[in-house]
């Protein structure tokens, strides 16, 4: 019961890995993969893509991209990544604090557009440290 994963930015291959389930920063919510899913081809969003393989979940950092599915294959196209093992409680949670004043303060679309994404990876920071504790 594995499937396939590879994570890919315009300039490097993040991961290319086999997962037992794979969670998705979907544009309308998670997209939970297991094997023998459906082909699909997804947008995502910022956000929190994890990777089960052995009782052990791997969490990435996402900035937006696109997803395929098929044949037990996973292929996920990305902007960016982040990575989390720098990354402690203590920032993360003032992180997300700054990014929710800056969406309350916001007086232009522009800044409530930037404020908002910065709000979406400060969420995933938080989740992807509990799944590293």
């Amino acid at each position: 019961m594995v499937m396939s994963i590879r994570v890919l930015t315009p300039d490097r291959v993040i991961c290319s890995t086999k997962a037992e389930e794979v969670i998705l920063p979907g544009l309308t919510g998670q997209v939970g993969i297991l094997e023998g899913h459906a082909t699909l081809i997804t947008a995502l969003d910022t956000g929190l893509l994890r990777i089960k393989l052995a009782e052990k979940w791997t969490p990435i950092i996402l900035s937006g991209g696109l997803a395929e599915i098929d044949s037990n294959q996973v292929t996920v196209l990305v902007n960016d990544v982040e990575e989390l093992s720098s990354i402690e409680l203590n920032e993360a949670t003032k992180a997300l604090e700054k990014a929710t004043s800056a969406i309350e303060n916001a007086e232009t679309s522009k800044s409530r557009l930037d404020a908002s994404i910065e709000l979406k990876k400060a969420t995933a920071r938080l989740e992807g440290i509990n799944y590293l504790s």
